[in-house]
């Protein structure tokens, strides 16, 4: 456990065991060598030891390492301890008619003039319909389609404007049997979207925005949940957490709740803990490194750093049309974290990149 002191300035890594007091969370600590652990979420990564992570009255945190048995052992409740494991293992069911036990890729579409990586080069319906089918054919499952930049500092548009962006592209690509996703925080969008083919919501705000919940319930498809402190134009203003990950998981164990009572199951639900979406470069690294913890809320993970200026920040100041190789070595450490789905904007390279990941770990075990 030394070594990992990194993770945030409130948390203590020791060897000790701590006290098993509400609230605890666990992350397993992931391998993609099977005969190390278990399958973790039924997929490709497995898992032997698991970080027990517990929040003090001074809200700070402490992790502990500890084995399967070690854990089951000191746990005040053995058999609630035992179904968080068993939760960490099962299988997760298939997401959008797509099976959770390979990776997936989405491929972003901005149909907008000022998104921060490809702002107007998809404003023309044909110019998005031709590159979603281009994704499609280099190996995408979802395409995802989104009319409103949220990149720090956007402005905003009316909904009749994002309608107008979004609408024709997937009236297009609806005619292919391909899973289109509208990326939208805003209920009529959604409805409208639905109707003209989109198969997903997409909704960095998770469905909290008034009128968004029910509008999903009513289209009656998959929805994704992201997390983002804050709104687009004041997001990175300087963003603060207890631990960033600890924090992304509360939320989405409250929107899951919600969701739930409104009558999705988890089968129709996935999460992407929002990089670069209210985060530091310090605070999205925690989120790439604890990436495993969020397979605990036992719903499919999208993952989602591509041309992301954190990649700039870490290196040297790259515009986001040059952060390719970044991006890249992203997305390869998230799917080697489990995350199901991998929303990029070079899907071509991305699949290759993946190929090569995929084949490292089959040899491996």
């Amino acid at each position: 456990m030394q070594g990992e002191e990194h993770f945030q300035d409130s948390v203590q890594v020791g060897p000790t065991i701590p006290p098993f007091a509400e609230p605890t969370w666990v992350r397993p600590v992931i391998s993609s060598d099977y005969s190390l652990g278990k399958k973790v979420a039924g997929g490709w990564v497995a898992a032997r030891f698991y970080d027990v992570v517990t929040r003090g009255v001074d809200n700070g945190y402490r992790v502990t390492r500890l084995s399967e048995e070690k854990l089951l052992d000191v746990s005040s409740d053995r058999n609630l301890a035992a179904s968080t494991l068993d939760n960490f293992y099962a299988d997760r069911p298939a997401f959008a008619g797509l099976k959770m036990n390979t990776p997936h890729i989405m491929g972003v579409i901005n149909v907008t003039p000022d998104s921060f990586s490809d702002g107007g080069v998809h404003l023309a319906p044909a110019a998005a319909i031709r590159n979603g089918m281009e994704m499609w054919n280099a190996g995408a499952s979802i395409i995802d389609i989104g009319g409103e930049s949220t990149r720090p500092g956007a402005g905003d548009v009316t909904r009749n404007q994002e309608l107008a962006r979004v609408l024709p592209p997937i009236s297009g690509l609806s005619r292919q049997p391909m899973q289109l996703s509208i990326d939208t925080r805003h209920g009529d969008v959604m409805k409208r979207a639905c109707a003209a083919g989109a198969t997903i919501i997409n909704d960095v705000e998770a469905l909290q925005r008034d009128g968004a919940l029910a509008a999903a319930v009513a289209c009656g498809v998959p929805v994704i949940l992201m997390h983002m402190q804050g709104q687009p134009n004041t997001m990175q203003d300087e963003p603060v957490y207890g631990f960033a990950p600890i924090d992304i998981y509360e939320f989405f164990e409250q929107r899951l709740a919600a969701l739930m009572r409104a009558g999705f199951s988890k089968s129709q639900i996935a999460v992407d803990p929002g990089f670069g979406f209210g985060k530091t470069t310090k605070h999205n690294l925690q989120i790439l490194n604890w990436l495993g913890l969020f397979h605990g809320l036992g719903v499919p993970i999208l993952f989602g750093a591509s041309r992301k200026s954190t990649i700039a920040k870490l290196s040297k100041g790259e515009p986001a049309v040059k952060r390719l190789p970044g991006s890249l070595v992203l997305a390869m450490a998230a799917f080697r974290q489990g995350a199901q789905i991998l929303r990029v904007h070079d899907v071509a390279e991305t699949k290759q990149a993946l190929v090569i990941e995929q084949a490292i770990v089959q040899h491996n075990n």
